[in-house]
């Protein structure tokens, strides 16, 4: 070859290594900024595992704050959970010593709780103000006590 097409030549190449460089240095550049992108995602993905996203957290919220009971479901879960325990000593007060005999007075006593807590359920359920349901719900826990006392007298 000759010396002026040699010097072309060489000229030629280095402009294309210059030309290189400078876009693997443009592309160097994108890589890092990349890195420190990618960095800053996972550290916001690590912070969103550490805490609820925000729908989930009004979904919790609303969850929790509908868990409470009104006041007339609470009063009736209280009133039928003293029939409960009156209904259950007294059966057991007629089955001491495992004395079968009263096993009747036993379906009685039970019956009779099943029957209030459903009649306290309606009562509940119906529309009305707490008072008139609380009395209401009052006279039907007193009728079912009155009839724990009458099926124990029967054993006198």
């Amino acid at each position: 070859m000759r010396k002026k097409a040699l010097i072309a030549q060489n000229l030629s190449l280095f402009e294309q290594l210059e030309t290189l460089r400078a876009d693997v240095a443009v592309k160097e550049k994108r890589i890092k900024e990349l890195e420190r992108e990618i960095g800053e995602l996972k550290a916001v993905k690590t912070e969103e595992k550490a805490q609820p996203t925000l729908p989930l957290k009004r979904l919790e919220e609303k969850v929790v704050s509908n868990s409470r009971l009104k006041p007339d479901f609470e009063y009736a879960s209280e009133v039928i959970g003293k029939l409960v325990l009156d209904s259950a000593s007294k059966s057991n007060a007629l089955t001491t010593g495992g004395n079968a005999d009263n096993r009747e007075l036993v379906n009685l006593l039970l019956g009779k709780t099943e029957v209030a807590k459903a009649e306290i359920l309606s009562v509940v359920s119906e529309e009305g103000e707490l008072a008139d349901k609380k009395y209401k719900i009052d006279n039907i826990a007193a009728e079912a006590l009155d009839y724990f006392g009458r099926i124990l007298a029967q054993l006198n």
